[in-house]
């Protein structure tokens, strides 16, 4: 079983009751009851996609706070914390540089096209052969695998959190395997239905609920810990620099070692090319803007993201600290996986925060806490299934059919928003089969995030390198796609060609001793961008002039004419 599932094996005592079963059963009907809402009066799929290009500024920027958070940032940030310090909340520190290339360099480039998928833009500026290759590492690589990611992950927290109820209560009295499959074909299909029914919409007004609900439990998180341990930041704060994993106290800001994973540059790196290749290459986040009416209001929505992103991870850093203090308390010592009672511990850092939402919270606060596993888990889920249901009807389906009516494209869409979530979901099963020794974020980093240098790659040099033409720039994306890879399964690759011993190797992956996983984005994008200028020089553009106006340059002063 797949170690960046949560896998601690539950106490006999504890757990939830019924009052924290009957506020998940409510907020699941509303979600519900929200698909079919907005399901009403849908006739075409710019209601769909971009829900009329009328969706208010606040809601846009709260539904792009939940649906880029996920599962996998709200287990794993606490955990990443305990086990290797607060280097990944110091990556914070790029936001005001990211803050501005987005709003000031992606909103109006995008808003002016007023496209539906980000991958329209690529063919006109180098080629077919590109805007296929995009859609194939958006849908295949990029957000397939962290679609089902979600599902799993969410499944197995929420289902360990509420196994002991669930074997007292249901008629077959299931076993965790059994009730951990069971969940996670209820998250998959729960969203997938909503988000057939409802479009953009649904998702966007569900995803400011879903905000409030995961805000709401972390808060109640933090206020637990302090009251229960008579500690605040501060000394959450120093017992993380004395107690975390790592062991180093403060990490260092530089290293000329790349396979030192607590350095505050790294991280900083990682939130900065982070951001930048995914507010312009990703369709999911990409798409939120282009639901808003005007630049101005994509601007806002895009404030409100950065802040409300700020707090939340902030947040998140908190209930790290706050759990490790929680649980190396005598008072509060407990045995979270069987036979490990230290939160620090690789096996268990991730599962800290589920099994403390399970056995640390009061009656009904848990059931909030649980809600708050499904929201976020959902509203990344609902938005991936409608972004990948966009991707495929515009770039496929309606390019090789351009006298699509709206009736048939609109049914398109929900038939593939139902292939996409029951596709997802089942992959998020064959992967709870795997094996795996590296926790979420981690694992994060080395599947699916491969993709985000080179999707990067092709929009940034399409903006900004005249030059580049298609030849290059799909040199560019392999080169990119193979460093990436390299850089994050170095380890692997190494003992696969024969320069480690296999003794050697299971040490080092044991240790994880290869390449930080922060470093995987940065690489592929520098290195995808210089490989993709040099090819420049054997394959240069041949329609210089035909893509001159696909350039940043242009496209603004455009808009800024038209305004």
């Amino acid at each position: 079983m797949c170690t960046c599932q949560l896998t601690f094996v539950l106490a006999s005592t504890g757990g939830l009751h019924t009052t924290d079963l009957v506020v998940v059963f409510v907020y699941m009907t509303g979600i519900l009851l929200a698909g079919w809402h907005f399901s009403k009066n849908q006739k075409e799929t710019q209601q769909f996609f971009v829900g009329g290009r009328s969706m208010p500024w606040m809601a846009v920027g709260l539904s792009i706070i939940a649906t880029m958070l996920s599962t996998l940032t709200y287990l794993a940030a606490p955990g990443e914390l305990i086990q290797h310090g607060p280097a990944l909340a110091l990556g914070w520190l790029s936001i005001p540089v990211t803050f501005v290339i987005v709003n000031w360099l992606w909103i109006p480039f995008f808003m002016k096209l007023k496209v539906t998928s980000v991958y329209e833009y690529l063919e006109p500026r180098f080629g077919l052969a590109t805007r296929w290759v995009a859609v194939a590492l958006f849908v295949f690589v990029l957000r397939l695998l962290w679609m089902a990611m979600i599902v799993l992950t969410a499944s197995i927290a929420v289902a360990h959190i509420t196994g002991p109820i669930a074997q007292q209560s249901l008629p077959w009295h299931p076993g965790i395997n059994q009730w951990t499959v069971t969940v996670l074909l209820s998250v998959g299909l729960l969203a997938t239905v909503y988000t057939m029914l409802g479009g953009i919409k649904a998702v966007i007004w569900t995803d400011v609920v879903q905000f409030v609900a995961l805000v709401a439990g972390i808060i109640f998180t933090l206020l637990f810990v302090a009251i229960e341990t008579s500690t605040g930041p501060v000394q959450w704060w120093q017992n993380l620099l004395e107690n975390s994993n790592s062991g180093k106290g403060f990490p260092a800001w530089f290293s000329f070692d790349p396979t030192e994973r607590n350095v505050i540059l790294f991280t900083v790196l990682n939130t900065t090319f982070w951001y930048t290749c995914t507010f312009v290459a990703d369709q999911v986040a990409v798409q939120r803007y282009l639901t808003t009416a005007s630049v101005k209001a994509a601007r806002l929505g895009n404030v409100v993201n950065f802040i409300g992103d700020f707090i939340v991870m902030t947040l998140l850093a908190l209930c790290g600290m706050a759990l490790l203090t929680f649980y190396l308390d005598p008072a509060h010592q407990t045995e979270i996986v069987a036979g490990i009672t230290d939160p620090r511990h690789p096996d268990v850092a991730d599962d800290v925060f589920p099994h403390f939402i399970a056995y640390g919270l009061p009656v009904g606060i848990s059931g909030l806490v649980v809600a708050a596993l499904f929201a976020v888990a959902m509203s990344s889920l609902d938005s991936g299934i409608n972004s990948v249901a966009a991707v495929f009807t515009v770039d496929v389906a309606r390019r090789r059919n351009p006298d699509m009516t709206e009736s048939a494209a609109l049914r398109l869409a929900r038939q593939l928003s139902l292939i996409v979530g029951v596709t997802c979901t089942a992959t998020a099963y064959v992967m709870y089969l795997l094996p795996s020794k590296y926790n979420i974020i981690g694992i994060t980093a080395r599947t699916f995030n491969l993709a985000l240098g080179p999707l990067g790659i092709m929009f940034i040099a399409g903006l900004f390198c005249r030059r580049v033409g298609q030849r290059a720039i799909l040199a560019g994306v392999a080169g990119s796609l193979l460093i990436a890879v390299i850089t994050a399964w170095y380890v692997e690759l190494a003992w696969l060609f024969g320069f480690t011993s296999y003794e050697s190797f299971e040490v080092t992956q044991a240790n994880m001793n290869g390449p930080s996983p922060f470093l995987i984005t940065p690489f592929a994008t520098v290195g995808g961008l210089l490989i993709a200028l040099i090819a420049s020089f054997f394959w240069p553009n041949r329609q210089p002039d035909e893509t001159e106006p696909y350039l940043w340059r242009n496209i603004v002063k455009r808009s800024e004419t038209d305004q």
